[in-house]
């Protein structure tokens, strides 16, 4: 069966997600967080788009991301593709790395995207990895909060967090009250290939130029 046409947009906010395959781990060690962080770092300066947040847990990872002349589907496909070939050689592993396609969800602003970014970085929390999401190594939130200079992260993130929180320590207050939240509805959005947060408007403007794309 074809796949289905993507929701693409040029700048638009995207939040993807992929796991690997049967759920097994895809980093096994430091080394592979290493190459996944080098590789999405070279990314930025190959392709015309920006970081807005990241987490790489054990068996996924998840990423906010701003496109612009580039779509999605090209971004993903060079650092998936890339992360597999290196962990097939490194661990003599055939076959593939990811379950099926990445996930992606279309957010409509800045409030929503600030939203699915707390989530992404509770990961490590409701996961049972480490109490406090600052402590964990393989995630953005200290440049996100300014305990750390930015390198991922686009500068914009500042300007973005300021709209909304109006400060970086009222975003990191917004993160940590999170830590008592019910993130289930959250969470099934990634059981979709596909989907949108945002105004009924706008996901009602983003399916029918999917339906459209469809049809070409």
């Amino acid at each position: 069966m074809p796949r289905g046409a993507r929701f693409i947009f040029e700048n638009a906010f995207y939040h993807v997600f992929n796991r690997g395959i049967n759920k097994n781990e895809i980093f096994l060690s430091e080394e592979d967080y290493a190459f996944f962080l080098k590789k999405l770092k070279k990314l930025l300066s190959k392709y015309d788009h920006s970081l807005y947040a990241y987490c790489l847990m054990p068996n996924h990872f998840h990423i906010s991301i701003q496109t612009r002349k580039v779509p999605i589907s090209k971004i993903m496909a060079s650092l998936t593709t890339s992360y597999s070939m290196y962990l097939n050689k490194k661990y003599n592993h055939v076959g593939p790395v990811f379950q099926n396609r990445y996930k992606s969800v279309l957010i409509e602003n800045d409030s929503y995207f600030l939203y699915l970014s707390k989530y992404i970085y509770l990961n490590p929390v409701k996961a049972g990895l480490v109490s406090d999401p600052l402590s964990y190594s393989y995630s953005s939130i200290r440049e996100a909060i300014g305990q750390e200079p930015l390198y991922f992260l686009d500068k914009d993130i500042v300007r973005l967090i300021g709209e909304t929180k109006g400060s970086q320590k009222e975003y990191e207050r917004f993160i940590l009250d999170g830590l008592s939240e019910d993130f289930s509805g959250t969470e099934r959005l990634f059981e979709q290939e596909e989907a949108v947060v945002g105004s009924s408007g706008f996901a009602t403007r983003s399916r029918q130029k999917y339906t459209r794309r469809k049809k070409r």
